[in-house]
């Protein structure tokens, strides 16, 4: 959601409720779903759903189920309502994020995540904004302490307190004394506690992850709280909670520990924002917030419908895998998509219940706008980007950088549609090597204009968007998947042996941070022979973390 949106979710367990709504600071304790603030049942998930914009502040609050009035399970963040019992905290922070001035993050060539740990360098840009953002968390911490600073004993718990989640383990008594001595000589007590915050948000045991394991022969062994830190952020993109550094702490992470605690982060509300990020990075879609369009061509291709491409892909994808049946070939050929008004519009499509329905002329990620336009040129659709895509992102099959002399894209002839310009690739031997695998799985997708939108015709003439995507499983093989629509090509790929195996390489890749090697090989094939038979996306994640590869480190 765009900042100053906040999503309130509450899980009614086996018990079920019929009335949830959310009363606190923000509107005046509601005393009733009336007031409206009511959460609304979520089918797929059966949790209550509500989303209600937010000024930066602090804020207490509780649900009220069924006429009862109960602190927020899911947020760990209390403090006493005064009358014996605890108010959830929320901590809004609407146009405050600390990392936005760091530099972005590289990724190596054909590598689709922002986590490589090869390309994770520190630069002095970097420490500059650490420093920078360390204050202002700093500052934050000490105005939201839940006691008072004044007293040494709050001081102290607030430092092991916040010391433990950065250092994503217990800090030893040694640590604690160190950050407590950077304060030693501070006028005031705000001010002491304020310097041993802003050294642990600086300490090395916080900005770096030191998964460097035990050597165990020719190899190295995680250790427990580096295997926790290692799942978290596979699982939810940040720091292990208190009950993962529990288990580190007593020793529980073996396999069969690793598997329960991988089920239950995968099972958490966090794991939704972890997964919508793996989904716009594996599809390469989050170039949609800046790719260029015409806007001649198409004005209202603006930030906000932008902003609800991504969204829907994201959310598409979270709901499929949490929330549906979890499988690869849902996520290619589903007849719908999630959406909201703005996305209707844009695709000239009904939205039934929070879906839109393709009838028939979209198929699962294939159809998605934030695909199609990512994938096309500012005034016009690119059956070669498009074709890469398929070939590249969902098959891994990869091809060497065209020749010097290749030329560019061909100019618009208003007496020619796409298709037509194009076929000199085809036509020409040195080009055909190539693109005779890219540009007929390009040529399918031209229904879809340069934003996504469909269109029957092009300068006026009829569209052809016959397609066929060769050498499925591999190339030089000599197979051929002629289609007609995107639902059939969603097919073809669905049922891909390759499609699957390429798909748990990416996840591999994202979990670990890194390319696969030879040390990996055997591993990898495993679960991607597993996947391949099951094709169930949460169950290839757990088998990922209970690998052999997840807990080892290569030197």
């Amino acid at each position: 959601y765009a900042c100053g949106a906040w999503t309130f979710r509450y899980d009614p367990g086996a018990g079920g409720a019929a009335s949830v709504h959310v009363a606190g600071d923000f509107n005046d304790w509601a005393q009733s779903p009336e007031d409206g603030w009511r959460l609304l049942r979520d089918p797929d998930t059966g949790w209550f759903v509500g989303t209600w914009p937010l000024e930066s502040g602090r804020y207490a609050y509780k649900f009220v189920v069924d006429g009862q009035w109960i602190a927020d399970p899911q947020n760990p963040r209390g403090e006493p309502d005064g009358f014996g019992a605890v108010n959830s905290v929320l901590l809004a922070n609407c146009g405050e994020d600390y990392t936005s001035g760091l530099p972005p993050e590289s990724r190596p060539s054909g590598f689709a995540f922002d986590n490589h740990t090869a390309a994770g360098l520190v630069t002095p840009g970097h420490v500059e904004e650490y420093f920078a953002a360390a204050e202002r968390v700093a500052d934050e911490l000490v105005d939201s302490a839940p006691c008072a600073v004044s007293d040494s004993s709050c001081r102290d718990a607030v430092v092991a307190a916040v010391a433990t989640n950065l250092f994503r383990r217990s800090p030893t008594d040694e640590e604690l004394a160190l950050l407590h001595a950077s304060g030693s000589d501070a006028a005031a007590p705000a001010d002491a506690l304020r310097a041993a915050l802003w050294t642990a948000l600086l300490s090395p045991r916080f900005l770096y992850r030191a998964e460097l394991g035990a050597a165990d022969g020719a190899t190295y062994m995680l250790r427990p709280h580096e295997l926790a830190s290692a799942l978290s952020y596979f699982f939810w993109g940040t720091g292990p909670d208190a009950a993962l550094i529990d288990a580190a702490d007593r020793g529980e992470l073996d396999a069969a520990g690793i598997e329960v605690h991988a089920r239950r982060l995968l099972a958490h509300p966090r794991a939704r924002r972890r997964l919508g990020q793996f989904a716009l990075q594996w599809l390469g879609v989050e170039r949609i917030a800046s790719v260029d369009k015409s806007p001649v061509l198409h004005p209202d291709f603006d930030a906000q419908l932008r902003s609800a491409l991504a969204r829907e892909t994201s959310r598409f994808f979270t709901h499929v895998v949490l929330d549906g049946d979890g499988r690869l070939a849902s996520l290619l050929v589903a007849d719908y998509s999630v959406g909201e008004e703005r996305l209707a519009q844009h695709y000239q499509l009904p939205l039934v219940d929070g879906r839109l329905m393709y009838r028939g002329r979209r198929a699962g990620v294939l159809g998605h706008a934030s695909v199609l336009a990512s994938y096309a040129h500012s005034d016009q659709s690119s059956p070669i980007l498009r074709g890469l895509f398929v070939r590249e992102r969902l098959l891994c099959q990869h091809f060497g950088a065209p020749p010097p002399d290749a030329g560019g894209v061909p100019e618009v002839d208003p007496n020619a549609t796409t298709r037509e310009r194009f076929r000199q690739h085809t036509d020409n031997d040195q080009c055909r090597s190539c693109h005779q695998y890219i540009d007929p799985v390009g040529f399918g997708l031209e229904h879809f204009d340069a934003v996504g939108r469909w269109r029957d015709s092009e300068n006026g003439m009829a569209i052809d968007a016959t397609g066929d995507i060769t050498d499925v499983e591999r190339l030089r093989d000599g197979t051929s998947a002629p289609f007609t629509t995107v639902p059939e090509l969603a097919a073809v790929l669905s049922q891909s042996g390759s499609a699957h195996s390429c798909f748990a390489t990416q996840v591999y890749r994202f979990a670990m941070g890194r390319e696969e090697t030879s040390l990996d090989a055997c591993g990898l094939q495993a679960l991607q022979q597993q996947f391949a038979a099951e094709g169930d996306i949460r169950e290839l994640m757990v088998g990922i973390a209970v690998s052999e590869g997840f807990r080892r480190r290569s030197p």
